[in-house]
């Protein structure tokens, strides 16, 4: 017995070593945003993008530089959502220490935050590439404005819902996290418990898990908080749809696409596959946000960047999203809220 006793205590005593040193090297460090020239990483193409297909910073990266042309090798890196938590995988923190994405590399040297990588990749463009930066002072301070406003804060993801829509964008994803977790195994959550430095994803994830969207909606914080992100997601989307309406062009800023409306596009697009666009589109006048989003999914970068990069989770995700709201209106009241007429079209249901 006493031997049994010993044996057991140096095989926890050797697991907790393995453990000790499998964390140290998974731990994450905040990065600055920008190109980081002292730091040099293995690559094969001048230029190569770490991306996730339903990340919203992602997305913004690929439609850059699909936009501008950029000849890219990709690589696709899985968050929990999509899979796996990969971003907290050795391979990847040794390109991105803070377990972010997405990620350029050029030459050999990282750059971080989506915004840098937006305003970098003009500056390696090709002479003849679109000018998605405007030479304009006064219209590069108001491309800003709109890039701020459609920010996500990694250290404060639900700070300034109120003064920005990019707040809002976290809480109005939890729908689309509960209908996605359903086909991801629990225990591809578990290294979140053992490495992710920030416990609440893995215990918001396992909750979902655990609880299925029925169960979530029905818990008054998570109602709450994706509620408040709606009421003033819907006052910022009226507050695009009346810029587009008094500038009456095509694009944010004018005639000339940009930035700024890389960026919007890409928040609505999360908006119209967690069902909020539907939402909203039915709960006030915004058909010139309506409008002005089909005009940036008609553009061939889009279909390169966000169509041809479709996650199948979230495919299947936004399908069963759309099977509750078509099929199931005490939940989707539940979820979304009362609107005057909240059936599914023929068009979204085919």
């Amino acid at each position: 017995m006493t031997i049994l006793l010993y044996v057991l205590i140096a095989a926890t005593l050797v697991a907790l070593v393995l453990y000790a040193i499998e964390k140290s090297r998974r731990r994450t460090y905040p990065v600055t945003g920008g190109l980081h020239e002292s730091i040099s990483l293995p690559h094969t193409h001048s230029v190569e993008l770490y991306s996730n297909s339903f990340s919203h910073c992602s997305r913004k990266a690929r439609f850059v530089v699909a936009e501008l042309g950029l000849e890219v090798k990709h690589h696709s890196i899985d968050l929990i959502e999509t899979g796996w938590y990969q971003t907290i995988s050795k391979e990847y923190l040794k390109v991105n220490r803070a377990g972010l994405v997405p990620t350029l590399v050029h030459n050999g040297h990282p750059v971080y935050e989506s915004d840098d990588i937006l305003a970098y990749a003009q500056t390696i463009a090709r002479a003849d590439a679109p000018q998605l930066v405007p030479h304009d002072p006064a219209l590069k301070a108001k491309m800003d404005e709109w890039l701020s406003f459609c920010a996500i804060v990694s250290a404060d993801i639900f700070g300034g819902m109120k003064e920005r829509a990019g707040a809002c964008i976290p809480g109005l994803s939890f729908v689309m996290f509960m209908a996605a977790i359903r086909y991801i195994p629990l225990r591809n959550i578990i290294p979140g418990f053992l490495y992710h430095s920030n416990k609440k994803s893995p215990i918001l994830f396992s909750s979902f898990k655990i609880f299925g969207i029925r169960g979530m909606a029905k818990q008054k914080r998570v109602r709450e908080m994706m509620h408040t992100s709606r009421d003033h997601m819907m006052t910022h989307l009226q507050t695009l749809n009346r810029t587009l309406e008094l500038n009456g062009n095509s694009w944010i800023l004018g005639e000339t696409f940009s930035l700024a409306d890389i960026t919007i596009g890409c928040m609505l697009l999360r908006l119209e596959e967690t069902g909020w666009l539907h939402w909203f589109e039915r709960s006030g006048d915004i058909q010139n946000v309506i409008d002005y989003y089909a005009r940036i999914k008609a553009r061939p970068a889009w279909a390169e960047a966000i169509t041809a990069r479709a996650h199948p989770i979230v495919e299947q995700a936004k399908m069963d999203l759309i099977q509750i709201r078509s099929n199931d209106p005490a939940l989707s009241e539940l979820i979304y809220g009362p609107v005057a007429s909240i059936k599914i079209s023929e068009k979204e249901a085919a």
